[in-house]
């Protein structure tokens, strides 16, 4: 009777050492849960001006536009999941427009747009922070 006490023990031992061992173990089927990337050199982005949007991609792209065109400035952002990004469109080297948006995976696009601009040059940077991380530059005539 004893032996069988002791053999009951000695399972329900290694079953609770085996769990815990399994509990600190990442499982294989179990979701990755995302996590926000810190801001760092490893975020940039591709951007690009244009007059439409399709499918997610910049359409009409070029780097001089009519004051009757709506321009998009167009971003793909890559390392900065979890974090916000601005747009931060300037004309003559003044700031005219400020779009915010959340990152919400590795690759993010999106778009900001401006209808009727003024003539000018103008610049759209698209930054984290204090950080840009790309832009893009046309005219407006």
């Amino acid at each position: 009777m004893n032996q069988i006490r002791l053999l009951a023990v000695l399972t329900l031992a290694l079953t609770t050492a085996s769990a815990r061992a399994e509990d600190k173990a990442p499982a294989a089927d179990k979701p990755a849960v995302a996590k926000a990337e810190t801001p760092g050199d490893s975020a940039k982005a591709e951007v690009k001006a244009a007059t439409g949007i399709e499918n997610k991609l910049p359409t009409g792209e070029a780097t001089s536009f009519k004051t009757s065109d709506t321009i998009y400035a167009w971003s793909e952002v890559t390392g900065a999941n979890g974090q916000e990004v601005e747009h931060v469109w300037k004309r003559d080297g003044k700031e005219v427009r400020r779009a915010k948006f959340s990152i919400g995976g590795k690759r993010w696009r999106m778009n900001s747009r401006m209808r009727s601009p003024a003539k000018g040059a103008y610049v759209v940077e698209v930054t984290q922070g204090e950080q840009k991380l790309g832009e893009v530059s046309f005219t407006v005539e």
